[in-house]
């Protein structure tokens, strides 16, 4: 899917009411330039629309946004819109096999509830994009969700590779055989940040209760993982490729680390609180 440059060009010129003799001024581009790229005749190259996008957004025109509004009021009981951020864009047919096994459940196409969720994955990635996905049909699809619980923290940590000398747990081969066959699991997002405080219930520093009230503590989003091929060529369908400005992506990425500082104060105040109280991983797992 290429990205949609015009279409978000239209969109600018029907919020600011002007025309696109008026628009040209605005970018700070010759009129011919622009009616050569609204023809077809010529595009801009990558550096010149990275440049009018920041113009577009250093104005307080924020195009994601907007769009993003949009199109979840679009939304019914069989049909989502989601988002996904890229490192380098997508090219060719959707596959989990692109993805990292590492993940927080292995591998998947992950999708977050927001345009901010899925920048602030990207942000620090020079040609990252932003998708909007569309999951069809999504009544027909079999669905697991968890919460901030002692059951997705042992999942992320087993699908991270971190606890490996708990794989005969009969409480971790429930937990997955819970998911086995599942479509599509929404569950938090464990962040780098988030996954420091599972890491310290799994080298047993702190219990499951400590845990899991110092991630509840902060602000974490849902995120949605699409876990075979066959959901992704069949009810999956990308509506639109955005372009990720370095302004925008500096602003999220401030958000996030602002978010994040807040976040801190939070967990050192909840693991006070329940120090002592709960379960050590060995205790859970063995």
């Amino acid at each position: 899917m290429k990205l949609q440059f015009i279409t978000d060009l239209e969109i600018v010129k029907t919020i600011k009411q002007c025309t696109w003799t008026e628009m040209a001024e605005y970018l700070n581009i010759d009129y011919s330039t622009l009616s050569r790229w609204r023809s077809g005749k010529s595009a801009p190259n990558e550096k010149t629309i990275r440049n009018i996008y920041d113009a577009i957004y250093k104005n307080g025109i924020r195009i994601n946004k907007l769009l993003e509004e949009s199109y979840k009021d679009s939304e019914n009981e069989e049909s989502k819109v989601l988002f996904h951020g890229s490192k380098d864009g997508i090219s060719g047919p959707l596959s989990i096999s692109f993805s990292n096994d590492k993940k927080d459940f292995g591998k998947g196409f992950y999708l977050g509830e927001s345009v901010e969720q899925a920048v602030s994955f990207v942000s620090t990635y020079k040609n990252s994009k932003l998708y909007f996905v569309r999951i069809k049909n999504i009544g027909s699809l079999k669905i697991k969700t968890f919460d901030v619980s002692k059951e997705w923290m042992i999942l992320v940590a087993y699908f991270r590779g971190r606890i490996e000398e708990y794989k005969d747990s009969k409480y971790l081969k429930s937990l997955l055989a819970s998911i086995d066959g599942i479509d599509i699991i929404v569950a938090p997002i464990a962040d780098n940040s988030m996954y420091s405080i599972i890491n310290e219930f799994i080298e047993g520093s702190i219990t499951d209760l400590q845990c899991i009230n110092s991630l509840s503590a902060n602000r974490l989003g849902k995120q949605y993982v699409i876990l075979n091929d066959n959901v992704l060529k069949n009810n999956v369908e990308i509506i639109r490729e955005s372009c990720l400005c370095d302004l925008e992506k500096e602003d999220y990425l401030k958000a996030k680390e602002e978010d994040k500082n807040i976040g801190k104060s939070k967990m050192i105040l909840a693991k006070r609180q329940y120090a002592g109280k709960g379960l050590y991983i060995e205790e859970v797992l063995k």
